[in-house]
């Protein structure tokens, strides 16, 4: 029978909220009301539409120890997404954390825009560098079940999370190597339609700077070396001429390196080079074309 007074769901969740808004340090969890519930549900299996019917039901006193867990983990700075243990990306639930970057929504502007240029182009080869939890290529190998693609990544942690996501989306055009982006191992030679990557870009002197969450996220994935162009400078020497005529090159960018990158893609002779925006009009993407006839 539903109960009331502090031994109800509703109850619990509110101490949750308040919490990660009081407890959390050194600042208060900034989605403290959302990152609450998904806790909550994680627990309990509540989902959001089922709540209002449960919410003045009992939790267990396992569930409200495995929560108060999780709270605090997460007022602690521990990211909500590897408390969860996956988080979607295009509507695609991927297993993720400690050891791999979380996958971001400004990053489906890659996806987007790769599905929009190979439109027409049938099976065709796509390679991702750097593919962390490969949430770029799988949404891309569930999109277009007739491409040959290839994901490169060096951690051997994310490397795990890649091949998990893989198997858990059943996605057999889709092929995990381990290997360095900056030093290209033999598997993946050849001629690629579209060659796609969100390499590590951020200055290593802004690190220590960061979000909490996100310094907890794995470094090799997000230092971009002194100032933030390492990996564009070793890739547009090393995957323009691995590019099929007419074929493209796209990167995700910090908001201030459009014109940097630009300006490799062009030394390396690729064509129509432009920067594309995110839904907030950040500058988020550079990308650049193959000659048609090289």
């Amino acid at each position: 029978m539903p109960t009331a007074g502090n031994n109800t769901y509703r109850w619990l969740l509110r101490q949750g909220e308040r919490l990660l808004r009081r407890r959390a340090r050194p600042a208060p969890c900034e989605d403290a009301a959302f990152d609450a519930f998904l806790l909550l549900e994680k627990v309990t299996g509540i989902s959001r539409t089922a709540y209002p019917l449960k919410k003045n039901d009992s939790p267990t006193a396992e569930e409200r120890a495995e929560y108060l867990s999780l709270l605090r983990r997460r007022a602690a700075g521990k990211p909500v997404q590897y408390l969860l243990g996956e988080w979607e990306f295009m509507g695609l639930p991927l297993y993720v954390g400690p050891g791999v970057l979380i996958p971001r929504p400004e990053t489906e502007l890659l996806v987007e825009q790769s599905l929009e240029l190979l439109r027409g182009r049938p099976n065709p080869r796509i390679l991702e560098l750097c593919g962390g939890s490969g949430c770029i290529s799988i949404a891309l190998a569930k999109a277009r079940p007739d491409a040959e693609i290839t994901c490169l990544e060096l951690s051997a942690q994310a490397l795990c999370y890649l091949r998990r996501n893989i198997a858990r989306h059943g996605v057999p055009n889709l092929t995990a190597v381990e290997g360095d982006a900056l030093s290209p191992p033999p598997e993946i030679v050849g001629r690629y339609d579209a060659i796609l990557s969100n390499p590590p870009y951020i200055a290593a002197g802004q690190l220590p700077a960061l979000q909490r969450e996100v310094r907890q996220e794995p470094a090799m994935a997000l230092d971009g070396g002194p100032d933030g162009l390492r990996f564009y400078r070793s890739f547009h020497r090393l995957y323009p001429p691995m590019l099929s005529p007419g074929g493209f090159l796209l990167y995700e960018i910090g908001e201030e390196q459009g014109g940097a990158v630009s300006a490799l893609l062009r030394t390396a002779g690729l064509q129509k080079v432009r920067v594309l925006r995110d839904l907030s009009g950040l500058d988020r993407a550079v990308l650049g074309f193959s000659p048609p006839n090289k």
